[in-house]
């Protein structure tokens, strides 16, 4: 009996050496989102991944990560303690068996839109014994955007005049000879050019060709942010919130747009703020981030917004320009620039759908 806890206690012995001389050598951690982009309120994953690269054995490890004050983390509270910067720590623990990889899903959510970051996260692993400590910290850039919410639907009929509704009736605006689809009984009203005189051999009636139309009526979108009102913040979020939902809306009729703005970004996101015509989810999904990550102060006057708005929209049919005041200089300039342009102009004020 004595010679067996003589054994057992020089084997502790043993491998808390090991365990001290080996320290956290050959443990990688990393963390990831489980989406770049998200919706407000939404719940989404922070993944913490661990990977033990030794035969080594790490009996206990605690792992402990920065998260921003305004996300909402799905964890008991012992877990959580916030910190006089007005961040909060994330405390995790576990073990790993040799050459383990192991990844915890920890659920979390964010209500505002905006960019979130966590730059890093630190290891403590404990000896054999639980005498001591060891410590390594881990760098890393992690961000995740959360969107602005989309404007409420009686907010966009009041406020924009129909004007999704007239673009997508317009949207076809001449037949295109090229494009032949069929062929039609002839009424008296087609010119003669329009006959088919195979069609008519064949059938022993007048026919005439039926032609596809050309999608010609493209818009831009104008975001303007510059604003003089006292607390400017609801405004402007509320003009993010119609520009998500107004290029929703072009997306669903099929209506190609391009984008202007004058919002800063945070983060390296300035090509932003002016993207070229285009149609689709990749277009779309651009878009929708720049408007998570902007913030409320514009890089230039709004003036020169539309200037730079109209000399790039060549070939476009009309001007949607957000902006978040009726303030009367600002919609006497947007008025000027869509006429020099001879284009057709559409506003919609924040401050209408503003809380």
């Amino acid at each position: 009996m004595i010679a067996l806890l003589i054994i057992v206690v020089l084997l502790a012995l043993l491998l808390q050496y090991l365990a001290q001389r080996r320290g956290l050598r050959g443990l990688e951690a990393t963390l990831s989102f489980s989406a770049p982009l998200v919706e407000p309120g939404a719940q989404f994953d922070l993944i913490l991944h661990l990977t033990n690269r030794n035969l080594a054995f790490f009996p206990f490890l605690r792992v402990v990560i920065r998260l921003p004050g305004d996300i909402a983390v799905d964890a008991p509270p012992n877990q959580l303690r916030s910190d006089n910067r007005g961040g909060q720590y994330l405390s995790v623990t576990t073990w790993l068996s040799p050459k383990q990889q192991l990844s915890q899903h920890i659920p979390v959510s964010a209500s505002a839109r905006g960019r979130y970051l966590v730059q890093g996260l630190t290891v403590y692993g404990g000896d054999f014994l639980g005498l001591s400590e060891e410590r390594q910290s881990y760098d890393q850039f992690l961000e995740v955007v959360v969107l602005p919410k989309e404007a409420a639907e009686q907010d966009m009929d009041r406020i924009s005049g129909g004007f999704p509704g007239d673009l997508s009736v317009n949207r076809f605006l001449y037949e295109d000879p090229v494009l032949t689809v069929g062929y039609r009984d002839y009424t008296g009203r087609e010119p003669m050019k329009m006959l088919s005189w195979t069609q008519m051999a064949r059938t022993g009636k007048l026919m005439v060709k039926q032609y596809d139309y050309t999608l010609e009526t493209s818009v831009t979108v104008i975001l303007n942010v510059a604003c003089q009102a006292e607390e400017p913040e609801p405004l402007v979020e509320a003009c993010y919130s119609l520009a998500r939902t107004l290029c929703r809306q072009l997306e669903e009729q099929g209506i190609q747009y391009a984008f202007q703005t004058n919002a800063i970004t945070a983060g390296d996101f300035a090509s932003w703020q002016s993207v070229s015509e285009g149609l689709g989810q990749r277009h779309l999904l651009h878009i929708l981030e720049g408007l998570g990550r902007g913030l409320y102060q514009p890089a230039c006057s709004c003036e020169t917004l539309l200037e730079r708005a109209v000399r790039s929209s060549d070939g476009t049919h009309g001007l949607l320009f957000i902006t978040p005041e009726a303030d009367p200089e600002t919609l006497r300039l947007a008025a000027l620039w869509a006429d020099r342009a001879g284009v057709q102009l559409w506003t919609l004020i924040g401050q209408e759908v503003s809380p």
